[in-house]
């Protein structure tokens, strides 16, 4: 066959990319032509930034092996002298069925440990080992999320107003739903990872 009919391969399309390995943006890319959507209420914002800044945070997490919900763990325990499961869970804001296995993978790793109160011995606390404090002290850096730019002085303290006053609603919503049976970090909210 002569060289002339020899012809190059046709390129191979590019594989589209992963949804799991490529999460969606949050604020989507401007299309060419179209016409500029709002981009939502203050309190949407919000919401978009706080899922922003959680998925900046796993992202970062992810090369050490530990989840976001417990480093949170770790953190109140190595700020405390221990806690019982229930204090624990209110602390770092996550429901007792997220707490369980969470604690479970902790302590599996040697990073956590149940341990009998030896004031009460009906009580058995939650505190962090050794171990744990040298892991958290590893991925502190990484847990602390993205940096984000200072904000103007004149809107700084409006926005921490804002935010406070969000906060302080929906923790008391929380403490008054708690009665009913809604928990922040419910499965019916929230996913464990572990």
């Amino acid at each position: 066959m002569p060289d002339s009919a020899k012809s190059d391969p046709a390129p191979v399309p590019a594989a589209p990319p992963d949804p799991l390995l490529s999460p969606p943006r949050l604020v989507p890319e401007p299309q060419p032509g179209a016409d500029a959507e709002p981009q939502g209420t203050t309190a949407d914002l919000l919401v978009r930034a706080g899922a922003a800044v959680r998925a900046e945070r796993r992202e970062r997490l992810a090369p050490h092996g530990l989840p976001l919900t417990a480093v949170t763990v770790l953190d109140v325990l190595s700020r405390t002298g221990g806690l019982v499961q229930r204090e624990l869970a209110a602390r770092a804001r996550i429901g007792p069925a997220t707490l369980t296995p969470v604690l479970d993978g902790l302590e599996g790793e040697g990073l956590a440990a149940r341990v009998t109160d030896p004031g009460d011995r009906r009580i058995r606390r939650v505190t962090i080992t050794g171990a744990g404090r040298e892991r958290l002290r590893a991925v502190r850096p990484a847990a602390r999320g993205p940096w984000l730019p200072e904000l103007p002085a004149d809107h700084a303290e409006a926005i921490r107003e804002y935010l406070i006053a969000v906060i302080a609603l929906l923790e008391q919503d929380h403490h008054d739903e708690q009665s009913g049976g809604c928990e922040w970090g419910s499965p019916r909210s929230r996913s464990s990872t572990w």
